[in-house]
């Protein structure tokens, strides 16, 4: 690429109108809102391009391909891929490939005055958000400055992204509607796509709005997810504390999914009625069930009651930094400062079971390994266990060792040695304590590499709470 000083106007005008052909034009932009959000996991990529102003509103809720999650804008179509390192994880896609516009190179790559792309010439006008953006985002040029003389403008078709300028506006660069183009039918009205690709046929609105304006944003927490079609067919939304989901055809009313049962947190043994005037007991069996404290009711009445929180599978529980807490089918509460919040185990289920590409199918004789950690909950002042147990197929193995990465929150990177598996197959490692805020989610992997084979890593998480 080539950057030198820019053409005189009159020229790369002359240029536009030698190189104009037919091209399909720029969709009109859309004036309805959008029904959809961007998703969390765009949101910080989406505000780096220009968010709304320049990429215009979401036209779908996010697609799943595989591991691989992509979202239409108006303007592009954003994709994020974790297995690609880092700093190419996240792209915008082809769309201008698509559209089969072409025009042949024709400048000099020593063109005096102009910035050349690979043979093409980057209209002067177009130059700056170009280089604003990077050529990595906006991809290589396409064609070169076309005028369109019915709208009074020059446009530009870039692999990602097309550029276009009013003359009356002579400086105000606008982008095509390459996300409307290509999406199509899809984003004008959601419908099943390829098996391969995972379409939601409702948008984030009801009856999920409509829930959470019943229960409290308060009680849920912020959305961090969602919502996307699961394996059974229901729209799921993932909140800080909650986990919403819906069925297509009962499409009024949102339930909660067992967010503590799915996260490991198992029913604890039934227990006999206290006598006491600040407790209400809740009958499981007979005389047997659960002891709950009239805060954790009255709290429980202001946010939908047992019906969205669930019955109760355990007692209250005192942790060592004073507060309280106890756990229901939905959802735990904790208690402390004389108030009532619910723990975010939304956090938790999202990185567990959202974040995790899904799992492949293994050979009988390939490498697995199970990972769990002794307390899904710790403190700042607590040491860790983790646990890995090892398979090759059903069959335990013995004598190797694993290694331990843990993504500590200051943002570096603490890698530890397990002890050789037992003869079950088993081996753990103690950490030491981490220091980070209540609520702060430490992931961490394991990873094996044995008999020359590739490297087998499982990944999981644990919080910070109860400092």
């Amino acid at each position: 690429m080539h950057s030198l000083t820019h053409l005189p106007r009159y020229l790369l005008c002359a240029l536009a109108l030698l190189l104009a052909a037919c091209a399909p034009g720029a969709a009109p932009e859309s004036t309805i809102p959008s029904p959809y959000l961007i998703e969390p996991v765009f949101a910080e990529f989406y505000d780096f391009l220009g968010g709304p102003a320049r990429l215009g509103p979401a036209l779908t809720p996010v697609l799943v391909e595989g591991i691989v999650q992509k979202q239409y804008l108006e303007n592009a179509l954003m994709v994020y891929n974790p297995e690609l390192p880092p700093s190419e994880q996240y792209s915008l896609a082809p769309l201008g490939e698509q559209m089969g516009v072409w025009d042949a190179p024709v400048a000099d790559g020593s063109l005096q005055g102009a910035l050349v792309v690979d043979g093409y010439i980057v209209y002067e006008g177009f130059a700056p958000l170009y280089q604003q953006l990077g050529g990595r985002y906006v991809g290589r040029p396409l064609t070169g400055v076309r005028f369109v003389a019915e709208h009074n403008r020059v446009e530009q078709y870039f692999q990602n992204l097309g550029f276009y300028m009013n003359l009356e506006q002579p400086g105000a660069v606008q982008l095509m509607a390459y996300g409307r183009l290509a999406c199509g039918e899809a984003c004008s009205q959601p419908q099943a796509g390829p098996a391969a690709i995972i379409q939601i046929d409702l948008p984030y609105g009801e009856p999920f709005t409509s829930t959470i304006a019943r229960l409290g944003d308060g009680f849920v927490g912020p959305r961090l997810a969602g919502p996307y079609q699961t394996a059974d067919g229901s729209l799921e939304v993932i909140y800080q504390n909650l986990v919403l989901f819906a069925h297509p055809d009962a499409s009024q009313t949102a339930a909660a999914r067992p967010l503590p049962g799915l996260l490991g947190i198992t029913p604890e043994p039934l227990v006999a009625q206290l006598d006491s005037p600040v407790i209400m007991f809740y009958s499981i069996e007979g005389q047997y069930g659960y002891n709950i404290p009239l805060f954790f009711t009255e709290y429980i009445a202001r946010h939908g009651g047992y019906e969205v929180v669930g019955v109760p599978i355990s007692e209250i529980k005192m942790q060592p930094d004073g507060s309280a807490s106890q756990c229901f089918t939905n959802a735990c509460l904790r208690y402390a400062g004389g108030s009532v919040t619910p723990l975010p185990l939304g956090v938790e289920y999202k990185a567990r079971v959202y974040d995790q590409p899904a799992a492949q199918p293994q050979s009988p004789g390939a490498v697995r390994i199970q990972v769990w950690e002794q307390y899904s909950q710790i403190n700042s002042q607590e040491q860790q266990v983790i646990f890995a147990n090892l398979y090759a197929g059903n069959q335990l193995l013995t004598g190797l060792q694993p290694y331990l990465e843990v993504s500590l929150p200051s943002g570096g990177v603490s890698i530890h040695q397990f002890p050789p598996s037992d003869e079950g197959g088993q081996t753990q490692l103690t950490l030491p304590p981490i220091a980070a805020p209540n609520g702060t989610l430490v992931a961490y992997r394991v990873c094996l590499s044995a008999f020359g084979a590739a490297e087998v890593c499982v990944s999981e998480s644990f919080m910070i709470w109860g400092n």
